[in-house]
């Protein structure tokens, strides 16, 4: 089954929670790659702007950059 995600519809927050879930990602997994506390990852998640280097490492797990808070 191919499902297409068509997350232009929705805010960016709530596109990238769905990309998660659709790619089985959580926040504790996340955590543990970041070495961070879930918490930090909600955070992150939740805000417009975050540090270069946090963006650079969510990249790195293969989230899409347009999903991500815009980097400082």
């Amino acid at each position: 089954m191919n499902l297409n995600l068509d997350l232009t519809a929705v805010d960016r927050e709530r596109a990238l929670r769905t990309w998660l879930v659709f790619h089985g990602m959580d926040l504790f997994e996340i955590a543990g790659k970041l070495r961070v506390a879930h918490s930090t990852v909600s955070r992150l998640i939740k805000r417009e702007r975050a540090s270069m280097r946090r963006v650079e490492q969510l990249h790195s797990l293969g989230i899409p950059r347009e999903l991500l808070p815009v980097p400082k």
